[in-house]
């Protein structure tokens, strides 16, 4: 299971660099479907099964969220520091009109 779980996180993390948040739906529903199937399959009992697909659905779903963030801090670390400044004097500035 704990291969399982860390796989998916994984496929999530990648995901998040290329794709859309709509590719976790069905990636997420795969990966819980191949969980059931390979719990059912060693004769685990059914509880334990939907808590480990839903485990490995929502991993996928948590190494996409993972990806984002990665991705996201190295387009900032790229970013030059003039470009970081003005965006932070503009969000000043919108911040302080009056009535809005």
């Amino acid at each position: 299971m704990v291969p399982g779980a860390i796989f998916s996180f994984l496929v999530g993390a990648v995901l998040a660099w290329r794709f859309r948040v709509w590719i976790l739906v069905p990636v997420s529903l795969l990966a819980a479907a191949a969980a059931s199937l390979l719990g059912l399959s060693h004769g685990e009992g059914f509880a334990s099964t939907v808590g480990q697909a839903f485990l490995v659905g929502a991993l996928t779903q948590l190494g996409y969220g993972f990806g984002l963030i990665g991705r996201h801090t190295l387009a900032l670390l790229r970013m030059p520091p003039a470009s970081r400044q003005r965006t932070a004097a503009v969000a000043v500035l919108y911040k302080q009109r009056p009535g809005h």
